[in-house]
């Protein structure tokens, strides 16, 4: 059986680094696919998915031992995110070729035709994602990408799960209006 959060925490605590190790090697993919999601760009946000891990090791002493540890996770994701974010605006947009970071082609019984097409959508609704207000991409990231509930989400990012909802359903309507007559031109 394997060890709960709350073990591999306490573990960490008492001096044992090992725990946390467990911890990182357990969500490191959802983590780095929220900062992704969060982000556009592969290597940012490979560098957001470090970044928080070492920030939650450094506030471990801080971890409710009755929470979840990936909602404390996604917490920390999303604000290290979000200052990268900022520290980006600052600087050159990016084009949609380098929002595309490394693509990624499924095995699947399609065509070439359809399997660059289906990249080709991802790479536009990751473009449309990325470029939503930071509280709508938050919330749609989060629920639609790593499979959150609500009432996570809502702990994740500190607002009352009726903004929560609001939220989403904001952003599904200004991700229709960006993609509407683009995606299905393809």
């Amino acid at each position: 059986m394997e060890p709960s959060d709350a073990d591999l925490v306490r573990q960490c605590l008492q001096g044992d680094n090992v725990g946390f190790d467990l911890l990182v090697k357990r969500y490191q993919k959802q983590v780095y696919g929220l900062c992704y999601r969060m982000l556009g760009d592969a290597d940012e946000a490979a560098d957001a998915a470090q970044e928080s891990f070492v920030k939650a090791y450094n506030a471990l002493a801080g971890f409710r031992l009755d929470a979840k540890f990936l909602t404390w996770m996604f917490r920390i994701a999303n604000n290290t995110c979000i200052d990268m974010s900022r520290q980006r605006k600052s600087r050159q947009t990016v084009s949609l070729d380098d929002m595309a970071g490394e693509p990624s082609v499924p095995d699947s019984p399609d065509g070439p035709e359809e399997t660059v097409l289906r990249g080709e959508s991802d790479r536009l609704v990751q473009e449309a994602v990325s470029r939503l207000p930071e509280k709508y991409r938050t919330a749609l990231v989060m629920f639609h990408f790593s499979g959150m509930s609500i009432r996570d989400i809502s702990k994740a990012i500190g607002r009352p799960e009726g903004t929560v909802k609001s939220d989403l359903h904001i952003a599904r309507e200004m991700l229709r209006q960006k993609l509407e007559g683009v995606v299905a031109d393809l």
